[in-house]
C-alpha cells in the first residue's frame, strides 16, 4: 500500500505543469514586480510577480497553462497564449511591454508647473482650510503600503473599485469616471492607478463635486468629481 501510494504521488508530481520566464520593457531591459496571471481552460491557475531581474515562475500548476496576462505600473498589459511541451509539461516565455510613456501625447512644462515646493505648500494650506476635500498624505500611503494607490480611496464615501485589466483598478465615484490631475497637469481618461505608483505620491486630494476645486483646477467637463495628484521629488 505504500509503495502504491509514493507511485501515485510521483505520477501526480511528473503530470505537474510548470511556466517561467521574463518581463521586460520593448528595449529588452528587465521589468521588476510585473504581475503574471497565469490562465488555464478553466479559469486562473496562479498569478506571480517578477523579481528584480525581470524573471518569474509558477511551478506545479494543477492544468495546462494556456495563456499569461501581464501587467505593470507605466506599461500597456500584453496577453500571450502559451503551449507547454508535450513531453515535460513546461514552458518558457519572454514577456515584452510596452512602455506607456512612449505612446502619450507631449504635455508643455512650463515655470510654474515645475514648482514642486510651491504646489506641495498648496496642498497642505487646502487640507488645513478646505472642508469639501478628502486628503490621503504620502506619509499614510507610505504607512499602508497599498498595492495600487486606488486602495487608499476605498473608505471614501461614494467610491467603488473594480479591477481592471490594464494597471490596478478602475475608479469610480458615484458610478463614473473622475478626472485625474498629476502635479497640475490635466489627464484626461487617465486612472489613477495608471499615472502613479504609491511610492511616488507626496498628496492626494479627492472632491466628490466641484464644490471646494481650487479654480485652476476648475473643469466643468469633471460631473463625476477631480482627483488632484502631487508626486514627490
Amino acid at each position: 500500500m505504500l509503495s502504491a501510494s509514493r507511485s501515485g504521488t510521483a505520477q501526480s508530481a511528473s503530470l505537474a505543469y510548470a511556466v517561467s520566464g521574463r518581463v521586460v520593457s520593448n528595449d529588452t531591459s528587465p521589468v521588476a514586480n510585473a504581475e503574471v496571471r497565469v490562465e488555464g481552460a478553466h479559469g486562473i491557475l496562479r498569478i506571480v510577480q517578477s523579481d528584480s531581474v525581470g524573471r518569474f515562475a509558477a511551478e506545479r500548476l494543477s492544468d495546462a497553462p494556456t495563456k499569461l496576462h501581464a501587467r505593470a505600473f507605466g506599461y500597456a498589459p500584453r496577453e500571450i497564449r502559451v503551449t507547454p511541451a508535450a513531453t515535460t509539461h513546461r514552458v518558457s516565455v519572454t514577456i515584452d511591454l510596452e512602455a506607456i510613456a512612449t505612446r502619450l501625447p507631449g504635455v508643455p512644462v512650463t515655470e510654474e508647473e515645475i514648482d514642486h515646493d510651491k504646489k506641495l505648500a498648496a496642498y497642505r494650506d487646502r487640507k488645513a482650510t478646505n472642508s469639501f476635500a478628502h486628503f490621503i498624505d504620502g506619509d499614510e500611503i507610505e504607512r499602508r503600503k497599498p498595492q495600487f494607490v486606488s486602495e487608499m480611496l476605498r473608505p471614501i464615501g461614494g467610491v467603488t473599485l473594480i479591477a481592471s485589466d490594464r494597471m490596478g483598478n478602475v475608479l469610480r465615484i458615484r458610478g463614473c469616471a473622475p478626472l485625474v490631475w498629476v502635479d497640475g497637469v490635466r489627464m484626461p481618461g487617465a486612472q489613477l492607478d495608471e499615472v502613479a505608483p504609491p511610492a511616488d505620491v507626496a498628496g492626494i486630494e479627492i472632491y466628490n463635486s466641484f464644490a471646494g476645486i481650487p479654480s485652476r483646477y476648475f473643469d466643468r467637463t469633471a460631473t463625476c468629481g477631480t482627483i488632484l495628484v502631487w508626486l514627490r521629488q
